[in-house]
This record gives C-alpha cells, sequence and structure tokens, in this order.
C-alpha cells in the first residue's frame, strides 16, 4: 500500500528505534538471556513509544511489525512457561509479561494484521504474580481483537473458524472473570460469568478446565475470608462448570481439580456447622470415595467430617489414630493431627492422651525431629495437667519421659522445657492448695526428669522446694532429707531452701537441723531479715520456744542492734527478753546459754537507748516507757536470780540497770563513753518524784552489784583480777555513799532502816576491799563512818577482816584494833565475849611491840571487867584469866631483866585482873604467893 502522507522526520526516528529496540528484545527472549530482567526498564519507555507511532508511519512496516510481534509473544509465552523458581521467576517474569505486552502493542498497530496469532495471556499472568496494571493493559488490547473477532467480517465463514473463534471468546472471558476477581471486584465477574451463557452453551473442554480452575481459587479464596456462603457458592459453580463436560473428554487432571472442588466444598459446609450442611458433607465424602483412591485425602476428610460430630467420639478417635499411624509427618501434618487432638480432648481427655502416646513413641521419636518431639511433649504435658482425672497419669508420662531421654540422648530446649514446666507448675500448685501432697510431689518429680535439665537453677530450685513443702505437709523429714541430697550446692544453700528446711526441722522436732539452717540464713548476704522474721513466726507456731529465740537472737546480730524500715526495735528487744526469761522459768536447771543470750540482749537494748537516745531525730523511738521497762525489769531479774546465775552473769544485768563505775552525784548527768546503762539514759527535766525513784532504784542496784562483786573477788583466783573487783567495788561504793546520804533524810520507818542495814554492809565490803588494795589510809575513816550506822556486827567483820589482812602489826594493824575495840566499849555494848577475844588478839600483837599499847590494854581489860561485873554478861572468866596470867608472866620478864618499877605495875595489874575473876579469889591468892616471893634487894 502507498503511503497517503509525508512521515515526519521525529515518526521516523521513533519508529526506527521501536523496530531496533524490538530486534535486541527479540534476540535477548531467542537466547533466554540474562538481559532480560535488565531491559524491563526499557521495556516501559518503548511501550510508550510504540502507542505513539501514528498508523501512516506504519503503512510501509506492517509485515515486519506483524511478524516481529508475533515471534516476541511467542518468545515471551514459551520462556514464562519455562521459568519455573528462583531469582529468575521473581525478577525475570515481569519483563517477560511486559515482552508479551509489547508483542501485543506491535500487533495492535498492525490494523490490518490477522489475529490467529493471538491468544490470551494465561491465567498464570495474574493469579501467581498479580501483575494487574500490565494485565489490564494487555487485556485493553485483546478486547478489541475479541471484538473483530465476535464480528468476523474479515474471517471465512467456515466451522474451524467458529469454533476457533468461540473457544478464543471463551478463553477472554476467562480472563476477565480472574482479572475482576484479582482487582476485587466480584460483582464484575458475576457479570462476566453471566455473559458467558453457561446453561445454553457448551464449552470446550480445556476452557470448562480453565474456567472451573478460575472458579474454584474464587471459591477457596473467599473461604480463606470466611465468607463461606459466597465460597459455597462458587465452588457450586466449579462442581458444575467440570459436570456439564463429558469426563472422557476432560484431561487427566480435571479429576484432581474435582476432587479439589468437593474437598473445598466440604470444608466450607463444615465451617457452617448445621445439621444440612453436615449432611451434605457426608454426602459429598460417598460420592468423593467412589472417583478417587487417594486414601490419604478420604482419611483426612473423614477425620473432618467425624470432628464436626460430637457424639462420634469412638469414631473420631480411631480415624485419629488411623491419620496418626499412616500419615506422613510434616509440620502441616503434625500441626493438623494436633489440632485434631485439642479437639478430642474436649470429649474424651484419655482417647486424646492415647493418641499422643502413639504419636509421640511410635512417629515422632523416629524422626529425628527434636521440635516435633518437644511440641508433642508439651501437648501431652497440657493435657495431662488440665484435663480432670488425668493428673494421676504419672506412671505412663514418666515412662514417655523416659523413652525420649533414651531414643533422642538429650534434653528440650530451653523454651519447650519452660512451657513444659509452667504446665506442671500449675498443677503442683493447685494439688498443694488442695492438700494432695503426694500427688503434687510426684509432678514435682517428673518436672525435674533428666528431660528437663536444661531449665535451669532458678526452676529447678523452685521444684525441689515444692517437694520440701510436700514432705512438710506429710511430716516426713526423711523425704526431706532425701531432696536435700539431690539439690545442688547453690540450691541448697538458698536461703529460701533454708527456710523450708528450718520448717521441716521444726515439724519434726530436729533441733540440730533446725540451728544449722537458721545459722546459713542469717549468714545470707545484705541486710534483708524477713526470712529470719519468718523463721521467728514458724517457730512460734509450732510452740517451740527455744526456737523462737534463737531466731530472735539471729535478727538481732544480723541488724547489729540497729533500727531499720518496718522494725520496731524495742518491741523486737523486749520480745526476745521475755521469751528468754520464759524458757529460764521453765525448768529449774541453770541454762548458761540462755543467761548468756539475756544478758546480751539487755546490753544491746542499753546500747541502743544510748544511741538512739542522743539522736534528736529518732529520740522517740526509744521512749522513757521503754527505758523504764528495762531498767526494772534487769533489776528485779538481776535480784531474783542472784541465788542461781553465776555472780558474774548477774552482775552483767546490774550494770545494765545503773552504771557501777560512774561517780557520785551523776544520776542526772550524761553518762560516760563507755557507759551503756537505762538509768543514766532517762531525760534530765523528770520531776523529782521520778529522780527520787531513779536515785533508789540507783542504790539499790549499786548495793547489789557490790554484793556481787565482793563474791566474784573472793571466788577469783588471779590477783589482778581479783583486786579489779575490789576497785570497782569502793567505786561503787562512793556512789552508793552519795545517793545514801541524800536519801536517808527522805526515809523513815522500815525503809530507812533497811538502807541503813544495806549501808553497814557495803561499809564491811567497803573495808574488806580497802584492807585487800592496802589502802590502810581507808580503814581508820570507814570505822567512823560506820558508826552513824550503828551496826556491831559491822566491827566485828571489820575486826576480822583487819586480823586477816597483811596491814603492818606496829602501824596499822594494831590502831585499827584498838580503833574497834574502842568504838565497841563506847557503844556500851553487851557483846563482851567479842570484845574480850578482841582484846586478848590485839593484846597478843601488843606485847611484842608496843609494850605502852599492852599496859594500855590491860588497864581497858580492868576498866571494862569492873563495869561488866554490873551488866548480865560479865567478862569471860578464861579470857580474865588469861590476860591476868600473861600480864603476871610479861612482870616476871621485866623482873628478870631488873625493870622492878615496871614489873611492880604489871604484877599489880594482873593481881588486879585476878581479883576480878570470878573463882573465889583462887588465881589471885596463886599470884599474891608468885609476887611476895621475889626478892627486890639484890
Amino acid at each position: 500500500m502507498a503511503p497517503t502522507g509525508k512521515i515526519a522526520p521525529k515518526e521516523h526516528k521513533r519508529l526506527d528505534s521501536t523496530i531496533a529496540f524490538a530486534t535486541r528484545l527479540e534476540k535477548a527472549l531467542r537466547d533466554a538471556s540474562d538481559n532480560v530482567p535488565l531491559l524491563a526498564d526499557a521495556l516501559l519507555e518503548q511501550i510508550e513509544c510504540i502507542a505513539l507511532v501514528s498508523s501512516s508511519a506504519l503503512v510501509d512496516k506492517i509485515r515486519d511489525f506483524d511478524e516481529r510481534g508475533t515471534r516476541i509473544w511467542n518468545l515471551a509465552s514459551k520462556l514464562k512457561n519455562d521459568a519455573e523458581s528462583g531469582a529468575t521467576l521473581a525478577q525475570g517474569l515481569r519483563a517477560i509479561q511486559l515482552c508479551q505486552q509489547a508483542g501485543i502493542e506491535v500487533l495492535s498497530r498492525c490494523e490490518q494484521s490477522s489475529p490467529p496469532a493471538f491468544r490470551p495471556l494465561p491465567r498464570l499472568t495474574i493469579t501467581d504474580q498479580g501483575q494487574l496494571s500490565i494485565t489490564e493493559r494487555i487485556v485493553e488490547r485483546a478486547a478489541a481483537y475479541e471484538q473483530r473477532l465476535r464480528k468476523g467480517s474479515h474471517i471465512e465463514k467456515d466451522q474451524d473458524s467458529e469454533v476457533r473463534v468461540r473457544r478464543m471468546s471463551a478463553e477472554y472471558h476467562v480472563l476477565r472473570i480472574t482479572l475482576a476477581w484479582r482487582q476485587g471486584r466480584l460483582d464484575l465477574a458475576e457479570i462476566w460469568l453471566a455473559n458467558m451463557n453457561l446453561e445454553s452453551r457448551v464449552l470446550e473442554p480445556s476452557v470448562a478446565e480453565q474456567l472451573a480452575d478460575t472458579v474454584y481459587e474464587i471459591g477457596r479464596d473467599q473461604l480463606t475470608k470466611g465468607c463461606y456462603q459466597w465460597a459455597l457458592q462458587w465452588l457450586d459453580r466449579a462442581h458444575d462448570i467440570l459436570a456439564s463436560q463429558n469426563p472422557e473428554e476432560l484431561s487427566a487432571d480435571s479429576s484432581e481439580v474435582q476432587s479439589c472442588i468437593m474437598h473445598t466444598t466440604i470444608r466450607v459446609l463444615l465451617k457452617t456447622r448445621d445439621e444440612e450442611s453436615i449432611s451434605r458433607a457426608w454426602n459429598i465424602y460417598h460420592e468423593l470415595e467412589g472417583k478417587t483412591k487417594n486414601e490419604r485425602m478420604l482419611s483426612l476428610l473423614k477425620l473432618e467430617l467425624l470432628g464436626a460430630d460430637q457424639s462420634a467420639v469412638q469414631d473420631y478417635y480411631e480415624a485419629l489414630d488411623g491419620v496418626v499411624r499412616q500419615i506422613h509427618l510434616s509440620d502441616i501434618n503434625l500441626t493438623m493431627i494436633l489440632h485434631h487432638v485439642h479437639e478430642l480432648r474436649r470429649r474424651n481427655a484419655r482417647l486424646a492422651h492415647a493418641v499422643l502416646a502413639v504419636l509421640l513413641s511410635e512417629r515422632v521419636l523416629i524422626m529425628d525431629q527434636i521440635a516435633w518431639v518437644e511440641r508433642t511433649l508439651v501437648t501431652i504435658i497440657w493435657n495431662c495437667t488440665t484435663s480432670p482425672g488425668l493428673s494421676t497419669m504419672t506412671d505412663t508420662l514418666e515412662e514417655l519421659l523416659d523413652t525420649i531421654v533414651v531414643k533422642t540422648d538429650t534434653a528440650l530446649s530451653t523454651s519447650a522445657t519452660h512451657a513444659a514446666q509452667i504446665l506442671m507448675l500449675k498443677l503442683i500448685e493447685a494439688l498443694y492448695s488442695q492438700a494432695d501432697f503426694d500427688q503434687a510431689d510426684v509432678w514435682c518429680r517428673l518436672a525435674l526428669h533428666n528431660v528437663f535439665s536444661g531449665s535451669g537453677t532458678s526452676n529447678a530450685g523452685k521444684l525441689q522446694r515444692k517437694r520440701i513443702l510436700c514432705a512438710i505437709g506429710n511430716s516426713d523429714l526423711a523425704k526431706c532429707q532425701e531432696v536435700r541430697c539431690q539439690m545442688s550446692d547453690s540450691i541448697e544453700r538458698d536461703p529460701s531452701t533454708q527456710y523450708l528446711l528450718y520448717k521441716a526441722a521444726l515439724r519434726c522436732q530436729d533441733a540440730a537441723l533446725a540451728a544449722e539452717c537458721l545459722e546459713l540464713i542469717s549468714n545470707q548476704q545484705g541486710n534483708d531479715s524477713n526470712l529470719l522474721y519468718a523463721c521467728v513466726l514458724e517457730a512460734q507456731k509450732n510452740g517451740d520456744r527455744v526456737q523462737v529465740i534463737r531466731a530472735l537472737t539471729q535478727v538481732l546480730e544480723k541488724t547489729s542492734y540497729q533500727t531499720i524500715a518496718g522494725l520496731h526495735l524495742p518491741a523486737l528487744l523486749r520480745l526476745t527478753a521475755r521469751m528468754l526469761i520464759q524458757e529460764l522459768e521453765s525448768e529449774q536447771r541453770y541454762k548458761q546459754h540462755c543467761v548468756e543470750e539475756l544478758c546480751k540482749v539487755f546490753e544491746g537494748a542499753a546500747a541502743a537507748a544510748k544511741r538512739l537516745r542522743r539522736d534528736p531525730s529518732k529520740d522517740d523511738t526509744f521512749p522513757c516507757a521503754e527505758l523504764d521497762w528495762f531498767s526494772r525489769n534487769s533489776y528485779n531479774l538481776a535480784l531474783k536470780m542472784c541465788t542461781v546465775w553465776r555472780a558474774d552473769a548477774t552482775l552483767r544485768i546490774v550494770q545494765v540497770c545503773s552504771n557501777v563505775n560512774k561517780t557520785a552525784g551523776q544520776v542526772k548527768r550524761t553518762p560516760k563513753a563507755n557507759s551503756l546503762k537505762f538509768i543514766d539514759l532517762y531525760p534530765l527535766d523528770n520531776s523529782a518524784e521520778q529522780y527520787s525513784d531513779l536515785s533508789l532504784r540507783r542504790l539499790f542496784c549499786d548495793f547489789l552489784g557490790c554484793c556481787l562483786l565482793i563474791t566474784l573477788a573472793r571466788g577469783e583466783d588471779t590477783i589482778e583480777d581479783q583486786l579489779r573487783y575490789y576497785l570497782t567495788l569502793r567505786k561503787t561504793m562512793s556512789n552508793f555513799r552519795t545517793l545514801v546520804k541524800q536519801q536517808l533524810p527522805k526515809l523513815e520507818g522500815g525503809a530507812k532502816s533497811d538502807l541503813m542495814r544495806k549501808y553497814s554492809c557495803l561499809i564491811a565490803f567497803d573495808f574488806e576491799a580497802a584492807a585487800r588494795l592496802k589502802a590502810w589510809a581507808s580503814l581508820e575513816d570507814l570505822i567512823k563512818e560506820s558508826e552513824s550506822c550503828g551496826d556491831e556486827k559491822v566491827y566485828n567483820i571489820m575486826a576480822d577482816i583487819t586480823l586477816a589482812s597483811e596491814a603492818p602489826t606496829e602501824t596499822v594493824m594494831i590502831g585499827t584494833l584498838q580503833q574497834i575495840v574502842n568504838r565497841v566499849w563506847s557503844r556500851d555494848s553487851n557483846n563482851v565475849e567479842r570484845l574480850a577475844r578482841w582484846i586478848r588478839c590485839l593484846l597478843s600483837l601488843a606485847l611484842t611491840s608496843n609494850v605502852e599499847m599492852a599496859e594500855h590494854l590491860i588497864d581497858q581489860v580492868i576498866s571494862i571487867a569492873r563495869t561488866a561485873q554490873e551488866k548480865i554478861t560479865r567478862y569471860p572468866m578464861v579470857e580474865l584469866e588469861w590476860v591476868a596470867t600473861t600480864a603476871f608472866n610479861r612482870a616476871v620478864d621485866f623482873y628478870c631483866t631488873s625493870q622492878d618499877a615496871i614489873c611492880r605495875r604489871w604484877a599489880e595489874k594482873a593481881m588486879s585482873l585476878a581479883d576480878l575473876n570470878d573463882d573465889n579469889g583462887r588465881l589471885h591468892r596463886l599470884l599474891q604467893e608468885k609476887y611476895v616471893g621475889l626478892t627486890w634487894d639484890r
């Protein structure tokens, strides 16, 4: 055909470029080159250029364009059919589709080209890749051809041509249905399907298969979206399309498509769950049984049908058991089996357990897939732990766990282990709360199986501690010890574990184990004492006072007698003291450890009180009421137990109440640095009455302290310690002396007399201490001080102490005894016998060291003997006789040394004493005879 007009240079250049690109594209497609994906972007540009080429410019190129377009289409279609997977399909398929579109564009420009080479774009182009934009442009070109073919003005009117036109038109409609579905326009798909007039028209078998496949895909897509009514409608259409064909004319794949349609239809019907749908599903299943020999598919379908029937429990179990034994295991199939197991469990948990046992032992374990083993085992444990009546099937579960260990020789993963143990822990807690301790222990033991060795120390410890709780619930100490032996060192030494062992020891009265656990709990790192508080409460609940005391003392040692949040220290100290006192009073025998702990408690309370009272911000933590309680009780306890306890322990309690080392007049002053005494911690602004009460309490404490100190000093073997006690006693007495002088004027009657007796007693103790410390200068002052007491017993004690001391005879001993004798005689004492004995001792000392003192003593004896004759108690005859004879003998000694004057004085004094003796003058006559016999002129 000749050109109708002149072609513009721009059109000519565009045409040449298109032909050159088509040549390169054809070569690349023919060689199946890897460059085809690289041409994708250029293809889009060239397609736009082809669309812009005018028809007049193509007049001389129609045949060339027709041939090139046909070759590009055919080569692209062949290459597309060969592409199956991998990077080529992912990246190159779009380029191939663009090549097909380019071929369409080239052919569409050839207005006079014949359409037989045209074939509609295969369905996979849309459904597999969803390249809708490309497909839409291709379908636009195909629509023009379909219209020309339908008009048929340029086609010869033979039978073959008409058949071909009908087939190609039907394929075009299938393409439009597919495109409408992929665009989400099912309403358009309905219209295009209706335009095919399937009721009055029989499709060719190949087209029918394509249409049935497309309609089936639409139905399956609606099923996945949950649109069951739409899915059922489209699946019924797919079934009817194939049913309208002669089976013998369909391809071999049609039967598989038909089976898939029926299978999917059954699935849709099962989703509706109504009786009519279930009945129809069974009918389709029976129909499918006669059409397919795929036993696997049939068994799975039957399983799903039975799963929808709540009454067919046994049949459902048998079908599921058959599937488990026969089906090829894969991730998908295992998931499907476990889904049906869940369905069966809702009806009969024991049957579900039987299926799972078969699945694990006969199928999964031989597949060497640990992930499948874990999924199946976790499901078994879930079924056993959540299904009523299955919690007792621990024997079979343990056998399964042993089998897993033997056949896999490995532990479960951490995630699977934790999932299984969480399920078992929930059941364990439920059983424990129901007091089913035996069954709970069995499940704990299963949770600690070797197959769960990857659980970690924390979970293992939690389970082992739960076993101890179960043993405690059964009061089974042997079981506790068994579990303890199975623990690792880290778990056993965990404070929580030790607390549970402590509970077990209390229940079984194992004091040794309880003490060991308490010690480990106390030694844990950190300052948290909550577990120790729990131990205290547990011991109280069991009524074990000894363990309560141990726990309380551990709490105090843990906190170092410090105040911590949530703890009222004085209350804790009072409770501990009371428990210790009750324990001491419960039995008559002496308990040194309790006494020691009680001393520590009171001393710790004093230290804490001192520390807190000095801190203004914490002064209210240890108020005066607490001070008063500890002060009074420490004194009362010391007074009550002074004859039972060892003196040093009693002294510690006394010293807590009042500081024995304080100087006089310091009751209301701040104590010294080392003072830990309650009385010294009272506020300075106390009332006169309170001050008087504190002073009296202080006096009593000092008195008791001095009594204990003198006891300790007398019983001490070490001279250094003995002297230290005596020195402390003297200091305490100094405090007492000052306070007693303040208090005596305020007292009357019996109270005053009692205090005076205590005062005189302490003077005697002070005298003894001074003598042992060799403070000789103090002896005379103490003798003078004792005069105010009016108690002759003090002088007796002083005399004995003096005689037993190491005092120098001439300078101290004689003078001290002389003062004692003078004081006693000046009081007009009736105790002449004791006075006579002292004089005898004193005279014996004076005869060898101080003759003048001896002569004075003889005069004093004469005076005392004469005065005693007027009283009831006379001077003892024996003592008087001894003094008389001793004096006369001493006179004879003077005579022998020619000291006649002194001899005469002593002899006369001796005869005066003999004259006072009540022996009818016998001794006087004897001495007189002896004296007369002396010769003075020599």
